[in-house]
């Protein structure tokens, strides 16, 4: 036993040196670890290639620049005005006579040419009509000598019928000291049609030398056209610079039906109430059956004091 101890002792030392041996050199030998793991950045796209653009060929004759289009501008939209308000005006009271509206005091216009002086005013013998006549009659209102020799004879033609009358006219014949015809200078008045009582006024001149007396005849037939009678204001006069009066108004239709065909004659009168001068205007569109429209009437400017207006229409 004494014998075996040290032996024992001997390898143990050995085992235990050898164990110690290898457990320094595993120490030794570094243990790998692991590479620690990077997120791959994302691929960067490769820049596209360039690419050569061609120069533009010259060319032999040079190009037109470019047009700029001009940029279209909205329409303006007008800004809406308020319609005039149509003031009524009262209706005058109907009365067969022609209404009258004083005008004396009234100064021309500068610009207004100069009208023929009135030499005479009773020049001309007025001679009874020798020929037949229908039941029409002439109202001479001026029987006038003028400068220039130069004679007026105005007035109305009136139907004293009991049925209406169109185709009117009326027949002028002077004569001279010596007995010789002058003429016969015809006028037409401008109304299509007379009814019974009604009159349109008239002016004729003539030009001659040593005139002395006129005959005066009135021309017209019978007609089944009816007359509708109509009402009538004056809203305003005026002169303009090519010498006309004018005179305004509005034409109303009193009657359940309408009317066509509408007149309205104009004259113009001297201090002595005269007539020296006459103008028309006519209605195109009929008025309706309790309607009204306006009317202008033009007459060449002559030196006067007051006018009168004449209106005529017929049924549609």
């Amino acid at each position: 036993m004494r014998f075996r101890s040290p032996i024992l002792s001997y390898l143990s030392l050995l085992l235990l040196m050898s164990i110690f041996f290898t457990a320094c050199q595993k120490s030794a030998t570094p243990t790998p670890t692991a590479a620690p793991q990077t997120e791959a950045a994302p691929a960067t796209p490769a820049a596209p290639a360039a690419t050569r653009t061609p120069l533009p060929t010259a060319t032999s004759r040079p190009t037109m620049p470019p047009t700029s289009t001009p940029t279209a501008t909205p329409p303006t939209t007008p800004t809406p005005t308020a319609a005039p308000t149509d003031t009524p005006t009262p209706e005058p009271t109907a009365t067969p006579e022609p209404t009258v509206t004083p005008t004396a005091g009234l100064p021309p216009l500068s610009s207004a040419p100069q009208a023929p002086k009135v030499l005479n005013s009773n020049a001309l013998t007025l001679l009874d009509d020798a020929n037949i006549a229908p039941p029409l009659s002439v109202h001479v209102s001026a029987n006038q000598a003028l400068e220039g020799y130069k004679y007026r004879v105005s007035g109305t033609l009136r139907n004293d019928a009991a049925e209406n009358y169109s185709g009117l006219g009326v027949v002028a014949t002077f004569y001279t000291s010596d007995g010789s015809r002058y003429g016969p200078i015809k006028t037409n008045p401008t109304c299509l049609l007379l009814a019974p009582g009604d009159e349109c006024p008239f002016v004729i001149e003539a030009l001659s030398k040593d005139l002395v007396s006129v005959m005066l005849h009135p021309e017209g037939h019978p007609t089944s056209r009816g007359a509708a009678p109509l009402t009538f204001s004056v809203t305003g006069r005026y002169q303009d610079v090519v010498g006309f009066v004018h005179l305004t108004g509005r034409v109303r239709n009193p009657n359940p039906f309408a009317v066509k065909n509408v007149t309205i004659n104009g004259a113009l009168l001297n201090a002595r109430g005269e007539i020296v001068a006459v103008g028309m205007a006519m209605l195109i569109d009929p008025i309706a059956a309790n309607g009204s429209a306006t009317f202008d009437v033009a007459i060449q400017y002559v030196p006067y004091a007051n006018y009168r207006l004449y209106v005529h229409g017929e049924p549609q």
